[in-house]
């Protein structure tokens, strides 16, 4: 597919920033574990005017697609900026989280009455700090019977909520999602040759932590913006054919081309 038929838009703070106006290039990483992922724009020959009016904490949202299918890769907020001017271009870089600084700060010092289960702790701690949950699917609902004490970062103590419970905590797109290890989201979409699917899935096989086998493969499509951690697409290809789950990936938009590329395990 021809980069003419790509379309992109960022928002950042008050601006709607078009890539038929804008020229720039980005990256976003997406994972399922519970760090934080990171966007980073370049963008070239931005005005002074509109360089000066980038802050930290300015929200950033990364809209990009193919044709009419255009959607939402990252939603977080800016936490550094600089400009440098290389040859004849001034170039703008701009990184993002997907957690401000000021969640990953929120402290909470609360205590929970006897019989409170986790998932109840789990959405009052996300209300406080600000996340809405996008999954909330826990292998067991653990009951604290006794009453729980939440101190410390926010983020930490639902981290530590998502392992009591035997799940994987991670935000996405601006969202908590708590869900089993190997548990992600049919998105109803095949890879194919005709669909988007680059070249040849490329096997690997690994050990996790615990030593257990993992097989899985590296994929490349034309950018997909319905991919993020925990997807599961369908790709069918001469050598590959089923459903697995997504582990990690990036998107990338440059001047030559727009796509996905992701490590999905079976």
């Amino acid at each position: 597919m021809n980069s003419f038929m790509r379309k992109g838009n960022i928002i950042m703070g008050r601006a709607s920033l078009s890539s038929e106006l804008y020229d720039y290039e980005f990256e976003v990483e997406f994972d399922d574990n519970p760090e934080k992922n990171h966007a980073e724009v370049v963008f070239f020959n931005l005005s002074h005017d509109r360089i000066n009016r980038i802050s930290r904490g300015d929200p950033l949202i990364i809209n990009a697609g193919y044709q009419e299918d255009v959607g939402t890769v990252f939603v977080g907020a800016v936490y550094e900026s600089d400009t440098v001017k290389e040859g004849v271009d001034r170039q703008t870089t701009v990184r993002a989280v997907d957690a401000t600084d000021q969640r990953d700060k929120l402290r909470v010092n609360k205590t929970y009455k006897e019989g409170t289960k986790a998932s109840q702790i789990i959405e009052d701690l996300c209300g406080i700090v600000g996340l809405s949950i996008g999954a909330l699917n826990l292998p067991e609902d653990v009951q604290y019977r006794q009453g729980k004490h939440e101190a410390g970062t926010i983020l930490y103590r639902l981290r530590l909520l998502a392992e009591d419970c035997g799940a994987k905590f991670h935000i996405a797109k601006g969202m908590a999602n708590f869900r089993p290890p190997g548990e992600g989201d049919d998105i109803r979409f095949v890879f194919s040759p005709e669909r988007g699917l680059i070249g040849s899935p490329e096997p690997f096989v690994e050990e996790d932590e615990k030593g257990n086998e993992v097989k899985g493969y590296n994929v490349r499509s034309l950018l997909n913006h319905r991919i993020q951690a925990d997807s599961k697409p369908e790709i069918k290809s001469r050598d590959v054919n089923g459903s697995y789950r997504v582990r990690k990936g990036t998107h990338t938009w440059n001047r030559d081309e727009a796509i996905t590329e992701l490590e999905v395990i079976e």
